[in-house]
């Protein structure tokens, strides 16, 4: 929460013509090189193959040139190495409908770790459109614009208009991204502002007819695009 704040006086300050997003870069190295000095076994895990390494491309730009990464084949491979707490954070694709192997369903246990960070988090060169969450045992701070994962389990299925409006009866405004049938129905959303575990909208979202219950995964400040620069002075 207090990086995005940051970036975003940085961005809001930007003049000149030299870009936003190396300024971010520079400012993110700094942070990852101050938090190496504090947490010297920091380490992140990376879904990184071959054919697609877009998400190292994110984590390298995100947490810094020198934290130690390594790239892992599948996804399952990530969330054991968060979970066994061998790594800090764990680097995955962000979820879609038809994911070959979801991974997000398993994040619902209350001890569990959650997701703190949607990547990018600033501008970067050459920018592939791929996008990615990082997890661990990092507990998500509110930056003022943020969003919240919240996984919703229904008995039987529902269209993603039926879950927008379950969830505009409970005040969330939310973007439904993925569902998969593990016995009940499992959906992921992606909520407007910050929204806490024990948020009584959440309690309401648990009571309608044909909910099994709610969890909250994670949360992240949105990201900085540069739009909040002022940009180049002529």
């Amino acid at each position: 929460g207090r990086e995005a704040l940051i970036l975003r006086r940085l961005a809001s300050r930007h003049t000149g013509g030299f870009p936003f997003g190396a300024i971010a870069r520079i400012w993110r190295e700094i942070i990852a090189g101050i938090t190496r000095m504090e947490k010297s076994d920091y380490a992140v895990a990376v879904f990184a193959t071959g054919e697609n390494p877009s998400y190292w491309d994110l984590a390298r730009n995100a947490f810094g040139s020198a934290t130690p990464m390594t790239a892992f084949g599948s996804v399952r491979e990530v969330v054991g190495e968060v979970i066994g707490k061998k790594v800090t954070l764990g680097v995955l694709p962000f979820p879609r409908e038809g994911d070959n192997d979801p991974w997000w369903t398993g994040l619902t246990a209350a001890d569990g770790p959650r997701v703190s960070y949607r990547l990018p988090v600033s501008p970067i060169a050459g920018d592939s459109g791929a996008a990615a969450l990082a997890l661990g045992y990092i507990v998500p701070e509110a930056s003022g614009e943020d969003k919240t994962l919240i996984v919703i389990e229904t008995a039987e299925t529902v269209s993603r208009t039926g879950l927008a409006a379950m969830l505009e009866r409970v005040a969330i405004k939310a973007q439904p991204h993925a569902s998969l049938r593990q016995g009940a129905w499992f959906h992921l959303v992606e909520a407007d502002g910050f929204v806490e575990p024990g948020d009584p909208r959440l309690e309401d979202l648990g009571r309608l007819d044909g909910v099994g219950g709610c969890s909250v995964i994670g949360a992240y400040a949105t990201p900085i695009d540069g739009a909040e620069a002022q940009g180049s002075m002529p």
